[in-house]
């Protein structure tokens, strides 16, 4: 990809990021209110509705899914309480998340848009595969974190693919080769990522995820991390990333060492994590 001389990429990047002209994803905040309320076991139903209800595209996009043809049979539903209460809160809440999201992940451009769709996968098996995972090892109360962590840990590719969309947008002479790309998510996409949680101020349990996710020197104690470093490295080993590596030996991952996982943990996880990706499940 040839760029101007006159400035370094990283200039490049951040004058287009900075530029405010780009469609960036917006943070789900609504679902940050929602979490909070899903914690709360005694919260009214009418209330969790009411949070819903503050953003219409969501609230219908609840109703779509509590009147989809999987519960045919049984009445319609026409209200955001009925709907919580077919679909099940935790359900709800995963719907709100990842649909707001996967409407970022298109592109006009083929070689991008082939990145958008990996990309897509990855975000929502490490989502689906972390909420699992805590699940499992008896910690609920980060499951509803572990999900959104996950589903958001590589906003940074996401955020340097869309600059590289609208250069090429701008610049239709523009090459993009595989090689440039996975480079360029490499050097880039933590620093970025993380700039742009702090940008949208989201709380620090996921900006430090972001941050973290791919550094040396973490914290092993910190077990909602090392689920989604986890999650992140098993998705390579089954083709669920950017990078693929099947040659990756999952128990001999120090992640695991830290969570002291089991290897029946480990097999069912990677059948988790296939599953969310190929059925776009969120159950």
């Amino acid at each position: 990809m040839k760029t101007n001389k006159a400035k370094s990429l990283q200039e490049i990047f951040k004058e287009h990021i900075a530029s405010e002209q780009l469609k960036l994803p917006v943070f789900p905040k609504v679902a940050l209110e929602l979490q909070e309320m899903l914690a709360d076991d005694d919260m009214p139903i009418d209330r969790i509705a009411g949070v819903l209800s503050k953003d219409q595209a969501l609230a219908s996009e609840v109703l779509k899914q509590a009147n989809s043809a999987f519960y045919s049979g049984l009445r319609g539903v026409q209200t955001i309480q009925d709907a919580i209460m077919r679909l099940g809160s935790a359900q709800v809440f995963n719907h709100l998340v990842s649909g707001g999201q996967k409407q970022y992940y298109k592109s006009q451009n083929d070689t991008i848009n082939r990145y958008y769709q990996i990309l897509w996968k990855h975000a929502l098996a490490t989502a689906a595969g972390s909420k699992w995972l805590l699940e499992r090892m008896g910690r609920r109360n980060l499951a509803n974190e572990g999900f959104l962590a996950g589903l958001m840990h590589d906003i940074g590719k996401l955020l340097l693919l869309k600059v590289l969309d609208s250069m090429v947008a701008e610049h239709e002479d523009i090459q993009l080769t595989d090689v440039f790309i996975l480079k360029l998510f490499k050097s880039m996409h933590v620093e970025h990522g993380y700039s742009l949680m702090n940008q949208w101020s989201i709380p620090a349990i996921y900006s430090d995820v972001v941050r973290d996710h791919h550094r040396e020197d973490y914290d092993p104690k910190d077990v909602l991390l090392m689920a989604i470093r986890t999650v992140n490295q098993v998705t390579r080993k089954v083709g669920m990333s950017t990078i693929v590596d099947e040659d990756l030996v999952p128990a001999s991952l120090p992640e695991v060492s830290a969570l002291a996982m089991e290897q029946d943990l480990l097999v069912d996880l990677e059948a988790i994590i296939l599953d969310a990706a190929k059925n776009d499940s969120l159950s």
